[in-house]
């Protein structure tokens, strides 16, 4: 008889406890970043600056295309768009158009490769210039955290972060959040955004 209750209670304990999660690697997660392909989604976009009392919001439209090729149409509070096709930055607005090339900024151009290499899953591009580190959320959610490995790239850009869900075998980006080295920081929302999850989310590499 106290052999059985033992055994009820085990099993029991057992159910009560919580299921493993699937724990990513970064080449697993740069896959499933990778099957993503193109893409369009509305996003909504928060600026923290430090020479402003309240921060600046925006939304519109973000549209990316493998390679290289990333649009961001902003639609609200005024209408431009910046597009970074290969090796130019294109700015439009007010009938205005401006065009950079990337080479003349080196920081430029990383910030652009960091961003087109995450949305393409390409890791060894993202190697170059970041130490990855990856963290298991709950359920199949992750956070990838690009921390800057030369002085000339931490003197733009403190930290870089990605958060998203894998769902069926593909990985969605719900916020990307680009935190500047003078304290200003920039989240972008897009519409796999998980609404329970707080903005101001702490997250240490």
């Amino acid at each position: 008889m106290t052999l059985s209750i033992f055994r009820r209670f085990a099993v029991l304990l057992l159910l009560s406890l919580p299921l493993p999660t699937y724990a990513i690697d970064i080449e697993e997660l740069a896959a499933a970043l990778a099957e993503r392909g193109a893409d369009s989604t509305e996003y909504q976009q928060t600026r923290y600056l430090g020479i402003l009392d309240e921060p600046l919001e925006s939304s519109g439209r973000l549209s990316f295309e493998p390679p290289d090729r990333l649009v961001q149409e902003q639609r609200e509070p005024e209408a431009r768009t910046l597009t970074l096709d290969g090796e130019q930055l294109t700015f439009e607005a007010d009938g205005r158009r401006r065009v950079v090339e990337l080479d003349d900024s080196p920081e430029g151009a990383a910030l652009a490769d960091s961003l087109r290499g995450i949305l393409n899953g390409r890791v060894d591009v993202l190697r170059e210039d970041y130490e990855l580190v990856l963290h298991q959320r709950s359920g199949d959610g992750w956070r990838l955290n690009l921390l800057p490995l030369r002085d000339e790239l931490a003197d733009r850009i403190r930290r870089i972060e990605v958060i998203g869900q894998i769902d069926a075998g593909i990985a969605n980006v719900e916020r990307l959040t680009l935190e500047f080295a003078n304290g200003d920081r920039s989240v972008m929302r897009l519409d796999q955004h998980r609404e329970d999850e707080p903005d101001d989310e702490p997250a240490s590499p």
